[in-house]
């Protein structure tokens, strides 16, 4: 159970959602954001049923789809991702040009904001301008409170690869954010940690999710010696360089966090073992322990991240796997890398480069003072 007042993040099989809340209450935890990695033609209005079934429960303050499905050894489970803390939070909602159907839904305390903003998508418009849009809108809200400095951001979307208009979705994705935060420049936006993966057009109405973290005072942006900046990427992946930091450590009075960014099979700026799920799982690990290992050598991190220590709470690891067949494949290298971590959850989605079938993220807590 979480001990600090500090964003912890928990993935729950769907079926135990209710019982997970009737424990944080008796905690004195507040439920904060629920994402719901679950088909959503399985789908009734998840947040009435909760309210019905356990009315003496506090509800998440967020709730929202992903897009995206989970998937585990048997398909027998839906996972949902449950973020948490303790202390007082509010919550509210800001409709965007006046249109109640678009807004941000968001909650805070002193230190926190936590927003999400998902919009329908149509022909009428390309990803560009509606990831440009979203993110202005994002960086005009966040610029109007008192938590300025955006720290981690996940991005899911159908259709990722596929091109419209001789320009894959993805790129179009990185010209519309790149512009918003070229827009913002003058408000010194520092890009943050973030993932960006391909939810499915099968969903009955496409979506851009977007979830974000802002807090009072900037994170510390690292980058891995291993990989080109993604901002610093060349042309040909993209006409705009993908706008986000490889991690972002936060350091508050409680804890430290460490974010990692979606990371994949890349070596410099190029792309590898492809065709090969247990050639780029390795690489992947071996690229989230070189970051983690610069993040520790930093003057300016004053913890030390340890994946190892069974002392700390148990990091949480998102898997994103293009094929749901890998999971037997890459299920035990990642078990190689945590033997004792429980919070792992693993969802079918497609990853932003077409070779590549694999991406990780992770949310790791501080081990001890440096």
């Amino acid at each position: 159970m979480l001990e600090r007042n500090i964003i912890d993040i928990q993935y729950i099989p769907q079926n135990q959602i209710q019982d997970s809340l009737t424990v944080l209450e008796q905690h004195n935890v507040q439920p904060l954001l629920l994402l719901d990695h679950t088909q959503q033609a399985d789908f009734l209005p998840k947040l009435n049923v909760l309210k019905q079934n356990i009315p003496k429960c506090k509800q998440p303050l967020i709730y929202l789809q992903s897009g995206l499905n989970s998937i585990d050894y048997h398909n027998s489970k839906s996972y949902c991702e449950l973020w948490t803390a303790k202390g007082d939070w509010q919550q509210g909602n800001r409709v965007l040009n006046n249109d109640i159907v678009n807004q941000i839904s968001f909650c805070s305390n002193d230190e926190y904001l936590i927003g999400s903003l998902s919009m329908q998508l149509s022909s009428g418009h390309s990803l560009q301008e509606y990831s440009q849009y979203c993110y202005e809108q994002i960086l005009d809200f966040i610029a109007s409170q008192d938590k300025v400095h955006l720290l981690r951001m996940w991005n899911y979307f159908p259709d990722i690869n596929v091109e419209n208009n001789n320009v894959e979705r993805y790129q179009q994705f990185c010209v519309g954010r790149y512009h918003a935060f070229s827009e913002n420049a003058k408000k010194s936006i520092q890009y943050p940690a973030a993932s960006a993966v391909g939810s499915y057009s099968s969903c009955i109405s496409p979506m851009l999710v977007i979830v974000f973290i802002a807090t009072k005072k900037a994170g510390i942006f690292l980058e891995n010696p291993d990989q080109i900046s993604a901002y610093h990427y060349p042309q040909q992946y993209s006409p705009k360089s993908p706008s986000f930091a490889r991690a972002a450590v936060y350091q508050s009075m409680a804890c430290s966090q460490l974010y990692i960014s979606g990371t994949a099979s890349i070596v410099g700026h190029q792309s590898r073992f492809q065709n090969n799920i247990v050639g780029q799982t390795q690489q992947t690990i071996k690229n989230l322990k070189r970051l983690i290992e610069h993040t520790n050598s930093q003057d300016e991190v004053r913890s030390v991240f340890d994946l190892s220590d069974s002392q700390v709470k148990s990091p949480a690891i998102k898997v994103y796997l293009r094929n749901p067949a890998d999971l037997m494949t890459v299920s035990p290298k990642i078990e190689e890398l945590l033997p004792a971590c429980d919070n792992i959850c693993y969802l079918h989605a497609d990853i932003c480069r077409q070779e590549l079938d694999i991406e990780i993220e992770m949310l790791v807590n501080n081990s001890k003072d440096s």
